[in-house]
C-alpha cells in the first residue's frame, strides 16, 4: 500500500457509484442509521447514455425512497403507449400496462443523490475507486483517488453500482466482456415532436435499434444500440451510425427530419454486454448495470436498478446489524437477486433475438403483432423483480 494514506473516516458501508442503484442503496443504508460513503467518479449533474424511460413498475421503489412527488414536480413526460417500427415499415402498436415516466438522467440522478445525502449518506464526487480488497468477514479496504492524494478507506460492507463497465470489472477478473458486445448512444432533440406526446417509438434496423421519447419540458431523447460487429462495418463516428439507421428505416428518417438536434451532441458508450453478471464478486454486492444490463427496448433497466439498489441496501443493513452472518452475505444476496431479476434477463434475451433478426422479426410481427409485444413486455415487468420487498432474516 505504498503511497496510500489511511483515511480517518472509515465507514460501515461504501457504495461505489451514485446512479439510481447506488443512490438507492445508500438511502436505505443511511436510513437504517449506518455510516455510508458514496464514491462517484463523475460530477453531477452529468449527461448519461440512457433511454431516459422510467417504467411504471418503478413506482413502489420511488415511493420507498420518498421521491415520487419530487419527480412529479419536475413535470416529466407521462408515457402510456408506443409502437415498434420494423425495417420493412410494419408498425406494431402497444399500450403499457402502467404509465411510464420520461425524465432525463441529469435530473433523475441528481434528485436521487440529493435524497441519499438528506438521510445522512456522504457523497464524494470526482472520486475514482482504484481497487476493493478484503471480504465481509475481515472487512474491506477501498483504495480511492480524488482531488487529494490517494486514500485507503475501510468499511464492513461494499456495494458496487459503478455501471455497465468500469476498470474495477477488470481488476476483479470479471469475464462478461468476452460475450457479444454492443455500443449505445444518445442524442437530444427539440421541436416538432407533438406526435410523440405520451408515446415511445422504437425503430429496428439491421444490427440494432433506437427509440424516441420525450422527457421533461417536451425535449426528445434518441437512444440506440448497435452490435459491435455491425458498428465495425460503418466508417466514421456516431453521425455515420445514425445515417445508416435512417437509411435502413424510413420512419426513423421521417421522424428525425422534423426535429432539431440539441446542443449536447452525441454521447456514446464503451462496449456493453446485455446479460446478467454474477450479482456478488469477492463479497461485494453488485446492483444496477454492474450486476447485469437489460436491453434498453425493455424499458425496465432503471426500475430494475432502483429495486436492486434497495435490495442491496436491505440485505446489507441486515448483515450490519447481525441478522445475516457475514460469511452468508454474498450467497444470500445473489440468491435473492437471481430470484427477482433472473426472469427479466431471460425474457430480454428472447426478445432481443427476435428484434435483431430481420426475418424472424417480420414474421413474428405479422403473425402475433401487438399480442407478442404485450406478452413480452408483461413478462419483463412481472414477477418479484417489479418491486422490492423488505428482506427478512
Amino acid at each position: 500500500m505504498s503511497g496510500m494514506t489511511r483515511a480517518a473516516d472509515d465507514r460501515d458501508a461504501i457504495v461505489v457509484g451514485a446512479g439510481p442503484a447506488g443512490s438507492a442503496a445508500a438511502t436505505v443504508l443511511a436510513e437504517n442509521g449506518w455510516r455510508v460513503l458514496v464514491l462517484e467518479k463523475d460530477r453531477f449533474p452529468r449527461p448519461k447514455v440512457c433511454g431516459e424511460f422510467l417504467s411504471g413498475d418503478a413506482g413502489e421503489s420511488l415511493a420507498r425512497l420518498r421521491v415520487r412527488s419530487r419527480i412529479g414536480a419536475l413535470s416529466p413526460e407521462r408515457i402510456e403507449s408506443g409502437e415498434i417500427v420494423l425495417p420493412g415499415g410494419r408498425r406494431v402498436a402497444f399500450r403499457l400496462s402502467a404509465a411510464a415516466t420520461g425524465i432525463s438522467r441529469r435530473r433523475l440522478d441528481a434528485l436521487l443523490a440529493e435524497r441519499a445525502q438528506e438521510v445522512g449518506a456522504e457523497i464524494r464526487f470526482g472520486a475514482r475507486v482504484l481497487a476493493v480488497e478484503g471480504n465481509p468477514e475481515q472487512g474491506f479496504r477501498v483504495r480511492v483517488r480524488g482531488a487529494d492524494e490517494p486514500q485507503e478507506i475501510r468499511a464492513r460492507l461494499v456495494v458496487g453500482a459503478w455501471g455497465r463497465w468500469d476498470a474495477l470489472d477488470r481488476e476483479l477478473g470479471r469475464r462478461f466482456l468476452a460475450r457479444r458486445r454492443f455500443f449505445g448512444w444518445n442524442r437530444d432533440y427539440s421541436g416538432g415532436a407533438d406526435d410523440l406526446a405520451g408515446r415511445v417509438r422504437l425503430f429496428v434496423f439491421p444490427g440494432g435499434y433506437c427509440g424516441l421519447s420525450r422527457v421533461e419540458g417536451g425535449e426528445v431523447n434518441l437512444a440506440g444500440v448497435i452490435s459491435e460487429r455491425r458498428r465495425k462495418r460503418i466508417p466514421g463516428g456516431w453521425d455515420a451510425v445514425l445515417a445508416y439507421a435512417r437509411r435502413s428505416n424510413s420512419a426513423l428518417d421521417g421522424d428525425l427530419a422534423r426535429l432539431r438536434p440539441g446542443p449536447t451532441g452525441f454521447l456514446g458508450t464503451v462496449p456493453v454486454v446485455f446479460s446478467a453478471k454474477p450479482p456478488a464478486e469477492r463479497g461485494i454486492l453488485l446492483a444496477g448495470d454492474a450486476a447485469g444490463v437489460l436491453d434498453p427496448f425493455s424499458g425496465t433497466g432503471q426500475s430494475a436498478a432502483l429495486a436492486a439498489g434497495i435490495l442491496a441496501g436491505e440485505v446489507g443493513a441486515r448483515c450490519l446489524e447481525g441478522a445475516i452472518a457475514e460469511r452468508d452475505l454474498p450467497a444470500r444476496y445473489a440468491r435473492e437477486w437471481r430470484r427477482r431479476f433472473g426472469p427479466r434477463f431471460r425474457w430480454s434475451g428472447v426478445l432481443r433475438r427476435l428484434m435483431l433478426h430481420p426475418v424472424a422479426g417480420e414474421i413474428a410481427g405479422s403473425l402475433a403483432g401487438e399480442r407478442l409485444v404485450r406478452f413480452g413486455l408483461g413478462a419483463l415487468h412481472a414477477g418479484p423483480g417489479a418491486a422490492p420487498r423488505r428482506v427478512r432474516s
